[in-house]
C-alpha cells in the first residue's frame, strides 16, 4: 500500500511540473518553490555566460525548460512570456480565470503597476525587443521600490552617454531608458559598446537581465574612465549661456550667430568644454552685447576699454566709432597686450584664444586661480561655468551704452605688465624670432640635413617672405587640426573649409573631404597628376588615397575620440629644395570611449593632454605619383623615426 501511495505522489508531482510548462517552454510558478533536485539541459553548459542565471531562475521556480531537456537559450522571448516572469518577481499571487488567456492576469497586473501602458502592445505574442524589456524593468524599478527592486541609478547617469556607442541613434525617451538601465548595471550592452535596443531579446539575455534586477550584487556597474561629473559639454555650456541671456538655446543658433566654432573643430559638441573654448564663446557674445566688434575678440584692433570720465555720455551711434579711436573723451582706451604679464600661464594661451581670455579677465568676468593662472587647457567645472554665466547675464538686459558703462566700472585696475621675455634657444642667431607659444627646444633640434647637397636650396627663414611663411603655417595648422580632431561617430559631419592658396578656395565637406583638401590645399601645381598618375583639372582638388581610408577604419575600430592642436610658428619653417619643412609640437587629448588598449599601447590615458615634437615635410610642389604618395608617409599616431623628434610626454606648461 505504501508503495502505491509513493507511486501516486510521484505521478501527481510530475503532472504539476508539466502543467507549469507553457506552450513556448517558458513558465513562471504561482509560488516561489525552490527546486532541490538539479536540472540539466542538453544545450546549457557550465561554461556558458548565462549558466548561473538560468539555473538560479530554474531553482526559484520562475522559469522552466522544454520537455526534450533543452532550454533553447538563443531562442527569442515573447512579450507575454517576459511580462509573466517580471510580474511574478513582484507579485506571486496573480490569479487568472479558467476561460482567460494564460497571461491575461499578468498583463493586467503590469498595467496596474504602470509597467505597461494601455495600447503599448497590439500583439503580446510577438517577440520583445531589448529596448522594450529595458523600459519595463526601469518602470518596475521606479514603481516597486518598497519591494527592494530599485535600480539605484546614479545622479550623474546622463554623463555616461559616451559609453553607449549607438546612443545617438535612439529617440529621446529611449536614450533616457538606456542610460538608466546601463548605469544601474542591469544591461551592459555588447562588446562593441552598442546597447542594441532594436534587437529582439533572447531567453538567455532575459535570464541574465532579470537576475541582475533581482540581485544587486550581480549587477555590472559601469565605470567612467575619467571623472567628468563636474564638467559641462560644449553643448551644455553654450545652451545654458544662451538661455541665461535670453537667446535661442540651440547649437544651430549659436553656430549661425558665430558664437561657437564649427563642429569639425571639436570632436563633437558633446565633449567636455575647455576653459579657453568657453571663454571664446563668451567673448563673442560680449562683443554683441557691447555692439563693439572685436572689443573682446581677436579682430582688426588691439584696443580695450579701461574706464570712463565723469562726463561719459556715449551714444549707441558712437559705439562703432570708438574702435577707430574716436570718443576718447569718454573712455580710456588701452592696448590689452600690455597687461598680459599679470597672467602667469599666458604663454600657454595661443593667439587664437588669447585676447578673449585676457579681456574677459580684465573685465572681471573670468578669474585666475591662486597661482594667477587662467588654465586654458583645463576643463571648465560646473561651478566655474555658473559664475561665468551669471556675470555675463548681468549685461544681457542692458543697452549697449549701459553695458559699456557697467563694464567700465568692473574693469580691473591694473598697471601695465607686458608678457615676460621669451627664453632664447642656444642657436637663436639663425632664426628671425622665437615664438612665446612654443618650447625653445623646437629651435634647438639638429636640422639633420645634408648641407653640402642642399647648400644652394637650404634657405632659412631669413630668406623666405613673411607672407609665404604665414600661409604655410596656417596650412599646417588646418591640416593637422582637421586630421587629428576626430570622433569616430561623427566622421560624416559637414563643415566649412578654405584654402589660403588659389584665390581662397572654400567649400563644405565631411571629415575625409576636409582632410584631403588640406593634404592638397588648392595649390594649382598640385592638380596636374593624381595618385594613379591621371591628370586632373585645377578645380578638381580632392584626391582619394588608401592611407586615409585605413586611418578612418582604425578610428572606428578603436572608437577614437580625440582633439588635436598643432603648435608652431613661421620662424620654425624653412625650405629644403622643393619641400617645405616645419618643426612643430602636436598636442592631443583623447576622450572616452577611446579604446583603453589602444591608448595603453602608446602610454597614454584618456582625459589628459599630451604632446610630441615633430618635423613636418609637406611637399609644396607635387607633380607626380611619388611626390603625392610621399605626403602620406607621416602620421602622428603611427610615427616614423624620420619625423619623430621626441616621444609622447604629458603636456608641458611653458614658464
Amino acid at each position: 500500500m505504501r508503495k502505491k501511495v509513493k507511486y501516486l505522489f510521484k505521478v501527481m508531482a510530475l503532472i504539476m511540473i508539466l502543467s507549469m510548462i507553457l506552450p513556448t517552454g517558458l513558465s513562471v510558478s504561482q509560488t516561489k518553490v525552490f527546486a532541490s533536485t538539479p536540472v540539466y539541459f542538453t544545450d546549457v553548459k557550465e561554461t556558458d555566460w548565462f549558466y548561473k542565471d538560468v539555473m538560479e531562475l530554474i531553482r526559484r521556480g520562475l522559469i522552466s525548460g522544454y520537455p526534450d531537456k533543452t532550454f533553447r537559450p538563443n531562442a527569442q522571448i515573447r512579450v507575454n512570456e517576459f511580462t509573466k516572469i517580471l510580474v511574478s518577481t513582484i507579485d506571486n499571487n496573480i490569479k487568472t480565470s479558467p476561460n482567460a488567456h494564460w497571461a491575461e492576469g499578468y498583463i493586467n497586473k503590469a498595467k496596474e503597476l504602470g509597467i505597461i501602458k494601455n495600447g503599448e502592445f497590439s500583439d503580446y505574442n510577438r517577440y520583445i525587443t531589448r529596448g522594450e524589456m529595458a523600459r519595463m524593468i526601469v518602470l518596475a524599478g521606479e514603481r516597486v521600490k518598497d519591494k527592494g527592486l530599485s535600480l539605484d541609478v546614479p545622479e550623474n547617469y546622463k554623463e555616461y552617454s559616451y559609453l553607449i556607442t549607438d546612443y545617438s541613434t535612439l529617440d529621446h525617451n529611449s536614450q533616457d531608458t538606456a542610460l538608466k538601465i546601463f548605469t544601474s548595471g542591469i544591461i551592459s550592452g555588447f562588446p562593441d559598446g552598442t546597447i542594441g535596443f532594436n534587437k529582439n531579446a533572447t531567453r538567455a539575455e532575459a535570464c541574465t537581465i532579470l537576475m541582475r534586477f533581482l540581485e544587486k550584487n550581480q549587477r555590472k556597474i559601469p565605470q567612467l574612465p575619467i571623472d567628468l561629473s563636474n564638467t559641462l559639454s560644449v553643448r551644455e555650456f553654450t545652451t545654458q549661456l544662451l538661455k541665461a541671456i535670453g537667446k535661442e538655446a540651440t547649437m544651430e543658433y549659436a553656430y549661425e550667430k558665430g558664437y561657437v566654432r564649427s563642429s569639425a573643430e571639436y570632436p563633437s559638441y558633446e565633449k567636455p568644454i575647455l576653459r579657453r573654448e568657453a571663454a571664446l564663446t563668451m567673448a563673442r557674445i560680449m562683443d554683441e552685447l557691447t555692439n563693439m566688434p572685436a572689443l573682446f575678440t581677436s579682430g582688426d584692433n588691439d584696443l580695450f576699454i579701461q574706464g570712463y570720465t565723469l562726463n561719459h555720455r556715449l551714444q549707441p551711434y558712437m559705439i562703432n566709432k570708438l574702435i577707430n579711436d574716436i570718443g576718447t573723451e569718454y573712455f580710456t582706451l588701452i592696448n590689452w597686450e600690455n597687461y598680459r604679464g599679470h597672467i602667469k600661464d599666458i604663454r600657454m594661451i595661443t593667439p587664437n584664444y588669447q585676447k578673449e581670455m585676457v579681456t574677459l579677465y580684465l573685465a572681471g568676468i573670468i578669474d585666475v586661480n591662486e597661482n594667477k593662472e587662467l588654465r586654458p587647457y583645463d576643463f571648465l567645472t560646473k561651478e566655474e561655468a555658473q559664475e561665468w554665466i551669471n556675470k555675463c547675464k548681468e549685461y544681457s538686459s542692458l543697452s549697449s551704452d549701459e553695458v559699456l558703462s557697467k563694464l567700465a566700472v568692473n574693469i580691473r585696475k591694473l598697471e601695465e605688465k607686458p608678457m615676460p621675455e621669451v627664453e632664447k634657444p642656444s642657436n637663436a642667431e639663425i632664426w628671425r624670432s622665437t615664438s612665446p607659444y612654443v618650447n625653445k627646444r623646437l629651435y634647438e633640434y639638429p636640422l639633420k640635413l645634408d648641407k653640402e647637397k642642399y647648400s644652394m636650396f637650404n634657405f632659412y627663414n631669413t630668406e623666405i617672405t613673411t607672407d609665404t611663411l604665414k600661409e604655410y603655417k596656417l596650412v599646417n595648422e588646418l591640416y593637422f587640426n582637421n586630421r587629428y580632431t576626430v570622433d569616430y561617430r561623427t566622421l560624416d559631419v559637414q563643415s566649412k573649409y578654405y584654402s589660403p592658396y588659389g584665390g581662397g578656395i572654400s567649400g563644405i565637406g565631411d571629415y575625409k573631404t576636409r582632410v584631403l583638401f588640406y593634404h592638397n590645399p588648392g595649390h594649382p601645381v598640385n592638380s596636374y597628376v593624381d595618385e594613379k598618375g591621371n591628370k586632373r583639372k585645377i578645380e578638381d582638388m580632392i584626391f582619394a588615397d588608401e592611407a586615409l581610408k585605413q586611418e578612418i577604419e582604425k578610428y572606428k575600430k578603436y572608437k577614437v575620440v580625440s582633439q588635436a592642436e598643432l603648435i608652431t610658428d613661421e620662424s620654425l619653417g624653412y625650405i629644403n629644395m622643393v619641400d617645405f619643412m616645419v618643426r612643430a609640437t602636436l598636442r592631443i587629448i583623447y576622450y572616452p570611449p577611446t579604446d583603453p588598449v589602444f591608448l595603453k599601447e602608446q602610454g597614454l590615458e584618456a582625459g589628459k593632454w599630451y604632446e610630441k615634437d615633430i618635423l613636418i615635410d609637406m611637399v609644396y610642389s607635387v607633380d607626380g605619383v611619388r611626390e603625392f604618395k610621399k605626403r602620406w608617409e607621416f602620421s602622428p599616431i603611427n610615427y616614423t623615426k624620420h619625423y619623430d623628434l621626441s616621444s609622447f610626454r604629458p603636456m608641458e606648461y611653458l614658464k
